[in-house]
């Protein structure tokens, strides 16, 4: 077996510095001598670390990158200073980060394509990223995300949560913030007391107040603005024409799961799965997880 060294660097742009990773394979003899058909990459947005060593360790290729305001991609200043305007095309910087790894793969990354995977505001890009670059996108997974041009309300017990946890963010209350977050999206807006695991709910917490605190500073989260194709995601999915799979959490809040709905209602040949979970499926179910999507994937193997 052959482990290779991860890639990574930052992207220069003008509203920030843009972080991003590639990492190889891990080859044995009899793949790399089977003479298959070259895998696209896997571009996998938005949290997703445990994905990248399952799939590495099974022959796949990965690129994935941070979004701006998330990780360790921080937006610069003066971006922050004029109240970060414009508003971040998130699809725009994937495909900065393709041409980046484009220029370290050389000519071996010419004819590559991509399958697009995405968890939460990083299943809105991908869509995003599939309707504007058709020619570089091989697939599409779509996991428990939001859809551009297209906002169905919650019920009013889910947003008299998201309510607090503005006002938490307002006062400046990073702690209390991210215990709301974990109630939101860990538990689940439509779960039960005790049905998330403590490590799973340590874990997010972390996440979630890195997050809250910067949305306070105003340098994270929802304080960096996307802004949606024209025309908007939610009027052009039937013109997706690559494999598509959907996935959502049993217990997560209404307008994401009937999002979800939609969009494998609107994808031509799109396939929805459910997970009992909220909305975090591959940090709440892994192997399951995992198992979903490889069995999606092993369709690019023939």
């Amino acid at each position: 077996m052959t482990v290779q060294v991860p890639k990574t660097g930052f992207i220069e742009l003008d509203q920030g510095q843009l972080f991003w990773r590639y990492d190889s394979p891990v080859y044995d003899k009899d793949r790399a001598e089977s003479g298959s058909s070259p895998r696209p990459v896997l571009l996998f947005i938005h949290a997703w670390d445990e994905q990248v060593v399952y799939y590495t360790a099974r022959g796949w290729s990965t690129l994935r990158f941070d979004l701006l305001g998330y990780g360790q991609s921080v937006p610069s200043e003066s971006y922050v200073q004029r109240g970060c305007t414009p508003a971040v095309k998130h699809h725009d910087h994937a495909m900065e980060v393709i041409e980046k790894y484009r220029l370290f793969r050389g000519h071996a990354a010419i004819d590559e394509k991509f399958v697009m995977i995405g968890l939460s505001r990083g299943a809105s890009y991908a869509i995003d990223f599939a309707l504007q670059s058709p020619h570089l996108t091989a697939g599409l997974v779509v996991c428990a995300g939001g859809l551009g041009g297209f906002d169905l309300a919650n019920t009013n017990q889910e947003i008299a949560m998201f309510e607090c946890h503005d006002d938490y963010v307002a006062k400046g209350d990073a702690h209390n913030a991210a215990m709301m977050d974990v109630r939101i999206w860990g538990r689940g807006t439509q779960g039960n007391d005790g049905r998330l695991s403590k490590m799973v709910g340590d874990k997010l917490y972390d996440w979630c107040k890195l997050i809250a605190q910067r949305e306070i500073a105003g340098t994270g989260g929802s304080a960096i603005p996307a802004q949606d194709l024209t025309p908007k995601a939610a009027e052009r999915l039937s013109d997706i024409n690559v494999p598509t799979v959907v996935a959502f959490g049993r217990y997560d809040d209404t307008s994401t799961n009937e999002t979800m709905k939609y969009v494998a209602q609107r994808i031509p040949g799109s396939k929805l799965t459910e997970f009992g979970t909220a909305h975090m499926i591959n940090l709440e179910c892994p192997s399951e997880f995992n198992d979903w999507l490889g069995a999606y994937l092993d369709h690019f193997l023939f």
